[in-house]
């Protein structure tokens, strides 16, 4: 069954030209539909996604509070974070796991910036100055990874939209 963000494996190939394996169409090689976890990471379609995904991260690096989540949090500067966060992320960390192709998608790409901004709405108190700077700073990502996907004919799967409005909503609450 295909998904929001790709299309049935067994639909996305057709026989190429000379009729001895399978290859991608023209359409679907330009589609932004394409899940790029069914490319090989040599193809046309996931260099292009990849490089547009970079271009995505770089833009939430260079928000202004972006400093704040660049490197892994440490419990030398967060006393008792590894006990109270158990999935850490940070911008670099995510960078990373784009360069190795560990994230593939945009799906979780949005996911584990989410879960970054979560953890930080979870340790700091609403009246901390991170968490402050953290609903800021998720307000303006997630407009941008909105964008991303209405440009690209995508839309976040459901479990995404809810978390992000949970997340939303716990950091309007804090703020009041």
């Amino acid at each position: 069954m295909a998904s929001n963000f790709g299309i049935d494996k067994q639909d996305s190939r057709s026989e190429s030209f000379d009729g001895s394996s399978p290859a991608l169409t023209p359409s679907q090689t330009m589609s932004p539909r394409i899940d790029p976890e069914a490319l090989d990471v040599e193809s046309p379609s996931y260099r292009a996604w990849k490089k547009n995904i970079l271009l995505l991260w770089k833009t939430a690096a260079q928000n202004k509070y972006a400093h704040i989540f660049m490197h892994p949090v440490t419990d030398e500067l967060a006393p008792g974070y590894s006990a109270t966060v158990r999935r850490p992320i940070d911008m670099t960390t995510i960078k990373r796991k784009i360069d190795t192709n560990e994230i593939r998608t945009t799906a979780q790409f949005h996911r584990d910036m989410l879960l970054m901004f979560h953890n930080a709405l979870m340790y700091n108190n609403a009246s901390h100055s991170v968490y402050q700077y953290t609903v800021a700073m998720m307000t303006d990502v997630m407009e941008v990874i909105k964008a991303f996907y209405s440009s690209h004919n995508h839309t976040p799967d459901k479990h995404l939209q809810k978390s992000r409005s949970r997340a939303v909503s716990v950091a309007s609450q804090g703020s009041q």
